[in-house]
């Protein structure tokens, strides 16, 4: 009976042990480290966990904000990117419209007579009260610019006197 008794006690111990194995190993082995703070500590975590979470609650705001505004801004974007198509178009239009203008005033041009000639000629008489008709005068005068330059001869054969003029007309 001894070797049953100690065989019972082999066992005991081994399921013991195994048990112990079992139940306070993984507990001992895996137990992460523990750390003591004082209650001025935890409270200082706790004010900067809230200051944090009201910085990130702030700067949420602060995003949504700028993703509207963003969105607006890409709107005004397109309003003005179709704004200055119609434009460009508007311009090309008138463009157009002013080349033709340009084109009928310069056809029209060409069609009249010129309103101002190049060159002048005058032919006079020198009147006197009592004996009428007592000379006469001839004279071509050539415009410049917009002004006139021209050269008269006269004759006067009551006085029987002949003279040259150089004119300036303008």
């Amino acid at each position: 009976m001894k070797k049953s008794k100690v065989g019972y006690l082999i066992i005991a111990f081994l399921s013991a042990w195994v048990l112990a194995q079992f139940f306070f190993l993984p507990a001992i082995c895996s137990a992460e480290p523990v750390y003591q703070i004082t209650e001025a500590e935890l409270t200082t975590l706790e004010q900067n966990s809230n200051r944090q979470l009201a910085i990130s609650s702030q700067l949420a705001k602060e995003l949504q904000i700028a993703k509207e505004r963003l969105k607006v801004s890409d709107q005004e974007l397109t309003e003005a990117k179709l704004q200055k198509e119609l434009l460009q178009k508007q311009l090309t239009e008138l463009e157009a419209s002013s080349k033709n203008q340009e084109n009928l005033q310069k056809e029209i041009l060409k069609s009249l007579p010129p309103s101002v000639p190049g060159v002048l000629r005058e032919v006079g008489m020198k009147i006197d009260v009592d004996h009428y008709v007592t000379g006469i005068s001839y004279g071509v005068s050539r415009r410049i610019g917009e002004n006139y330059i021209g050269l008269r001869g006269e004759y006067d054969w009551k006085d029987d006197k002949a003279s040259m003029w150089l004119t300036y007309a303008y």
